[in-house]
């Protein structure tokens, strides 16, 4: 009997010995697993996944989403433009107006070709229209940052006071589409004026 014992551990300490080894090799300077904040039980997030993407990980107890994945859209844009309120933007946008009104001034005193006058008068106004979209964005960050609130309930604010003047004047229910649409075009203005300010990363790494 005695044996027997001896002979099953024999081959049952090797195998400890390695699995012991491999699994701290694998969580070495890790945490295997994690506390839910919804339910506060200690878990591992199981990752749900779309046509192969990562969309989110959620809890196996309770099924809270425990961290959400941006999509490839969204890494392409944070990749080269940050969520930071930086006036770099705003001075790239500002000098970009000045060259296209200079050269518009140019093109008139010169009597250059109509073409270049009106390229220089399109692009001031579309860039002028830009600054002042990317100004009134750097207002409302700052004011967020300065308060330490979250600046999607100022931008919700912003939109429900729009609804409401465009509800009760229609007459500026255009202006206020124009305002909303400068805005959403400074983004993306605003992503491919910079250069990329870090390296387009996998979401695992």
């Amino acid at each position: 009997m005695s044996s027997q014992s001896s002979l099953s551990d024999r081959f049952k300490r090797p195998s400890q010995s390695i699995q012991t080894r491999s699994n701290h090799a694998m969580f070495n300077g890790h945490h295997a697993t994690i506390d839910c904040p919804e339910c506060h039980r200690i878990m591992v997030p199981r990752v749900i996944t779309y046509y192969g993407q990562p969309t989110k990980s959620i809890c196996p107890f309770c099924g809270n989403t425990f961290a959400s994945f941006p999509s490839g859209f969204k890494r392409f844009i944070h990749s080269r433009y940050s969520d930071i309120p930086s006036f770099s933007v705003l001075k790239k946008l500002a000098t970009i107006t000045i060259c296209l009104v200079a050269l518009w001034f140019v093109a008139d005193w010169g009597n250059l070709s109509d073409n270049v006058s009106l390229f220089a008068g399109f692009g001031t106004a579309f860039f002028l229209a830009m600054t002042l979209a990317e100004l009134v964005f750097q207002g409302v960050e700052r004011l967020a940052a300065k308060f330490f609130h979250q600046s999607n309930y100022y931008w919700a604010t912003m939109v429900l006071v729009s609804m409401f003047i465009a509800h009760e004047y229609p007459s500026v229910a255009g202006y206020v589409a124009l305002f909303f649409f400068m805005i959403i075009a400074r983004g993306f203005v605003a992503a491919f004026i910079l250069t990329p300010k870090k390296p387009m990363k996998s979401t695992f790494q």
